[in-house]
């Protein structure tokens, strides 16, 4: 993986392992070379595109931090066990947003 942090970066990177696969298919060799670099590029482009999205999520063991990623228009994932676990998380946020308006 990458060192780097920076979504965009990280875009720009999986574009390059995007463009490198479409090559590997236009490529003066066989089938099943080309394909299994196709594959393989694509593999890295679908990593470093999953590494972004997680990137832009937050978890919900402190309610203040994701709280402030609601507000700033983040995603939210919930990680919960079951219902009554997810209803909590979601409680606990209602909660801090009346708090704080």
């Amino acid at each position: 993986m990458s060192h780097t942090r920076n979504p965009s970066d990280l875009l720009q990177h999986a574009s390059a392992w995007k463009a490198r696969a479409a090559a590997a298919l236009r490529a003066d060799s066989s089938l099943s070379v080309r394909l299994a670099r196709y594959n393989a590029a694509m593999t890295r482009a679908r990593a470093l595109e999953a590494e972004v999205r997680q990137l832009h999520t937050s978890r919900t063991g402190d309610p203040r931090v994701a709280l402030g990623w609601l507000k700033s228009g983040r995603t939210l994932k919930i990680q919960a066990l079951n219902l009554p676990d997810h209803l909590r998380h979601v409680r606990a946020l209602e909660r801090l947003e009346v708090g704080h308006a």
